[in-house]
């Protein structure tokens, strides 16, 4: 799967999340290029129902899972921050995929084979079907042809709303996109929490103190893990 992309670090700065990385903290990340494989083909389509605490997950955490001998991490989007799918899909076509790892974790599970899994609590519509005659011009950002009346990704900009006064646009801190109005009359948008993204782990990234310094600490537990570890800004 890693082959299959162009790896780079993700960008530091401001995110819809706060404003920036925490100094100290270790970084899962996946960076994307202009010449790499394009974020869409990392969406998960059609979005997997989960419930989140069946598998014992925090409401918004990060927790280790192993499926057939490999070892990922699976992260619920807190939707304070991220209140439609695609926001965060948006803002990590900008600035990558970069999400906080507890320093507790058991980093010498992760190797080149460990992805990153993303939740959303708002991650698959539930009425697509008397929602489909309501859409105008839907397309699967996938590629996959399904129509509206499945619930595809294409959903995730169906449920942002525009918030540029006149426009159909979508402003984030570092970004905007389109989003994909319903027409008059639709019914409610309903949703469970899903997968909606899984990308590979480019590399792990240690945030730099204030003074330019690294928390060594911190540097060795992420060394523990068998993946490239950089030192970055916040």
């Amino acid at each position: 799967m890693t082959t299959l992309l162009d790896l780079i670090p993700a960008r530091g700065g401001p995110r819809e999340c706060g404003p920036g990385r925490q100094e100290g903290h270790i970084y899962a990340e996946c960076g994307f290029s202009s010449h790499g494989v394009p974020i869409e083909h990392f969406l998960v389509d059609l979005p997997i129902p989960v419930n989140p605490r069946q598998l014992g997950l925090s409401s918004q955490g990060v927790t280790f899972i192993e499926r057939q001998g490999t070892w990922h991490v699976v992260d619920v989007i807190g939707e304070s921050h991220y209140p439609c799918a695609a926001d965060f899909v948006e803002e990590a076509k900008v600035l990558g995929v970069s999400r906080k790892i507890p320093r507790t974790g058991d980093f010498s599970r992760l190797t080149r084979e460990s992805t990153l899994i993303l939740i959303h609590p708002r991650g698959r519509v539930t009425n697509s079907l008397p929602l489909a005659s309501f859409t105008s011009g839907f397309l699967c950002p996938c590629g996959h042809g399904h129509s509206a009346h499945e619930p595809c990704a294409g959903y995730h900009w169906y449920t942002a709303e525009a918030n540029v006064p006149g426009t159909v646009k979508r402003r984030l801190k570092r970004t905007s996109y389109e989003v994909r109005p319903l027409l008059m009359g639709a019914p409610a948008l309903e949703f469970t929490p899903a997968y909606i993204l899984r990308v590979p782990i480019s590399n792990l990234s240690v945030i730099r103190n204030k003074d330019g310094s690294v928390n060594r600490q911190s540097r060795a537990i992420a060394d523990k893990a068998r993946l490239p570890v950089i030192d970055a800004d916040g």
